[in-house]
């Protein structure tokens, strides 16, 4: 707790960059999952769209949490 009252504009910049990225994460991903999820598959292997409408957005909230997770460190 000594650390963070020494060091408070570092603590505060961080904690501002991490809510504005899950701001950001929180308008932008949805509307990717849905365009993904939406998209004209016709033609397509039926293995092709499971990974692009199920393993793609399993993976992208996989890289979220691991980016949040080394950054805490």
């Amino acid at each position: 707790m000594k650390n963070f009252w020494k060091n408070t504009k570092a603590e505060m910049s961080r904690v501002v960059s991490i809510v504005m990225a899950l701001f950001v994460a929180g308008i932008l991903l949805p509307s990717a999952l849905t365009s993904l999820a939406n998209g004209n598959y016709t033609g397509v292997d039926s293995s092709v769209k499971t990974v692009a409408t199920i393993l793609l957005p399993v993976l992208a909230v996989i890289a979220i949490a691991m980016i949040f997770i080394y950054r805490k460190k």
